[in-house]
């Protein structure tokens, strides 16, 4: 009886199962089509063996190949696997590479020793010979070959991750037999050989996985009390999208140089590639709370003072403005010109960024706020969700009642772009008020009608008061607070 007839259901039913493994598993998929040729190679070794079929070396190389590619390729799949549970992720192309080569070559050598009787000995030495030629020719390309090795093994970055190597950085895009290929910041394509690599310090800025902190050094002038420069920095921290909150950032004074005091910001990102976008904006954010807070940073210059005519001007263009505005906000219509005069003295400007939040509903306050350029969106949480309600431009104003009142904020105010604006606080007003109390009943009458005119509208973001009562009331109520709050 035939063997044949046994083999080869049996070989196309494995071929069957392997092929639905693959299917199952894509990285069984290498084993399918030398599997199947294997089984004909079963089945023809089972013909030569009963004599069917006359054997010959060209017989069994047909033979044996398809065991070889089946051999190696199990192997490979199995260090695969191996690699993978003990490192966690897929081994290197390299690594597998090598693998494969190594087990090819030893195959063939047993295959022509054993089966085809040729001598190794003799082609071992000349072998030899001709390796030390070749390796001297091409030491450097060994030396990047076995250096890219000892990188696979010991696994000090992998594909995706920011690294620093001598003074290139950039992120791993692929890791050859040769170089390792990097993309730089500005979007390059850097090829460092592996010799080279392994020469270098390595700095992983990816690894460890968990956020990775960042310093920024910034000069602040003398004039300046260290606690006030700590406060503002830590306020603009708050306002920078993308920081880690836990750990949170740190401000601290390191030295003192010949202009300026030290101070370190250290923060927390994510992940390296943010850290260039949080930066960027933390020093942007720098420039207007600086600003605002008359925090400067020096520089050593000698013309500090050749555009201080300049500067005056503009002081002077900014206040006409300013009385121009004042005269058309019908809050201020009770005020003599005097008074209003001296209302525009005790005004601040302040510079704000687009993005930055300059009132958040529910905190307290007691600023009022007038538009010179720029525009703002305003906006209240509604079923839990921010929404905006409308815009303001040049001229308008908001923060009446908590310059008045002292009521918390009503709603959020929003620099839609860069903003300029005038402000002015109880303290700035109160020796106005004091000085003319009867100011106090012509203002809450102001109100008064400001507050019925927008008693109606959707999402009214002026106050808190109960509009259910009517104007006389409502007038009354405003007033008593008003008085109240100023102690008049």
């Amino acid at each position: 009886m035939s063997y044949l007839w046994l083999v080869l259901p049996a070989g196309l039913a494995l071929t069957l199962a392997v092929a639905r493994l693959a299917q199952l598993r894509p990285s069984f998929r290498p084993l399918v089509a030398p599997f199947a040729v294997s089984t004909l190679g079963l089945a023809v070794w089972v013909l030569v063996a009963e004599e069917r079929l006359a054997p010959s070396s060209w017989v069994v190389l047909l033979i044996l190949i398809p065991f070889l590619i089946l051999f190696v390729r199990a192997t490979v799949i199995a260090f695969q696997a191996l690699f993978r549970r003990r490192q966690g992720a897929a081994p290197p192309a390299l690594l597998e590479s090598v693998i494969s080569v190594l087990l090819y070559g030893i195959g063939a050598a047993v295959v022509a020793h054993r089966w085809f009787g040729i001598e190794l000995t003799l082609f071992l030495g000349t072998s030899a010979v001709v390796g030390a030629v070749v390796g001297l020719a091409l030491q450097d390309s060994l030396g990047n070959l076995f250096a890219g090795i000892a990188l696979h093994t010991e696994a000090p970055f992998r594909v995706g991750d920011w690294v620093k190597v001598g003074d290139r950085d950039g992120r791993v895009e692929q890791i050859s037999w040769r170089a390792t290929r990097l993309r730089t910041w500005d979007g390059d394509t850097l090829t460092v050989p592996n010799g080279d690599v392994a020469r270098h310090a390595i700095l992983n800025y990816s690894v460890p996985r968990g956020p990775h902190s960042r310093v920024l050094i910034i000069g602040v002038n003398y004039h300046t009390p260290p606690s006030k420069v700590v406060t503002v920095l830590q306020g603009l921290l708050g306002q920078v999208q993308g920081l880690v909150a836990d750990p949170a950032p740190v401000v601290r004074m390191i030295a003192y140089d010949d202009f300026a005091i030290r101070y370190e910001v250290r923060y927390w990102v994510p992940g390296y590639d943010e850290y260039r976008r949080i930066e960027g904006e933390i020093n942007r954010l720098v420039w207007y709370h600086f600003r605002r807070h008359g925090v400067e940073i020096p520089l050593p210059i000698s013309n500090v003072y050749v555009h201080q005519a300049e500067a005056e001007e503009g002081a002077q263009a900014a206040g006409s403005r300013l009385e121009r505005a004042l005269r058309a906000v019908d809050l201020f219509r009770p005020l003599s010109d005097d008074e209003l005069r001296a209302a525009a003295s005790r005004f601040r400007t302040l510079h704000y960024a687009g993005g930055e939040k300059i009132i958040e509903e529910g905190a307290p306050g007691d600023s009022f706020f007038l538009i010179d350029r720029g525009e703002v969106q305003v906006s209240k949480k509604m079923g839990g969700y921010p929404r905006e309600l409308a815009r303001l431009m040049e001229g308008q104003f908001f923060g009446e009642m908590a310059l008045l009142t002292g009521e918390r904020r009503a709603a959020t105010v929003v620099a839609a772009t860069d903003v300029d604006l005038f402000t002015l606080d109880k303290h700035g007003f109160q020796d106005i008020i004091a000085a003319n109390p009867a100011i106090a009943v012509d203002i809450s009458s102001i109100l008064a009608e400001r507050r019925e005119a927008l008693s109606q509208a959707e999402g009214d973001v002026t106050h808190r008061f109960d509009v259910q009562s009517n104007p006389g009331e409502l007038k009354r109520r405003i007033l008593d607070r008003i008085r109240r709050y100023f102690g008049i």
